[in-house]
């Protein structure tokens, strides 16, 4: 059996870093679970995303005279909450889903729903907080 090598995050060759974990959704996920593992994995994308189009949005307030508070706490918000949601929901949803694991379903809907909280409380937009 050859030896699973780290493929996720995809990352040029020219950067010195290596990925960080092994994911294959066809080889580790049972067929049945396929379907709800890929959806929360572009769940995860479209969060990604959406952090993204914030920083822009904020970036573009800025310019335009805004304060510089919420660019940065933007900026904080897309490099803390990207990768951190995909180690504490993603991650252990997908080794919920590969092995069967209490604890790890436990780990997804905590981290999860608190994600949500945190997600219903910037798309309130309260001023300040780096949502534009």
């Amino acid at each position: 059996m050859a030896e699973k090598v780290n493929n996720f995050p995809p990352l040029p060759k020219f950067i010195p870093l290596k990925p960080c974990f092994y994911q294959d959704f066809e080889a580790d996920i049972p067929p049945q679970h396929l379907s709800m593992t890929k959806r929360l994995y572009y769940l995860w994308m479209l969060n990604s995303v959406t952090l993204a189009v914030n920083l822009v949005g904020c970036l573009a307030w800025l310019i335009g005279g805004g304060g510089a508070t919420n660019f940065g706490l933007a900026f904080l918000w897309l490099i803390l909450f990207t990768p951190c949601s995909y180690v504490c929901w993603f991650r252990p949803i997908y080794k919920a889903f590969k092995t069967d694991s209490s604890f790890s379903f436990m780990a997804f809907f905590f981290t999860f729903m608190a994600q949500l909280v945190i997600s219903i409380i910037q798309a309130v937009g309260i001023p300040g907080w780096g949502v534009w």
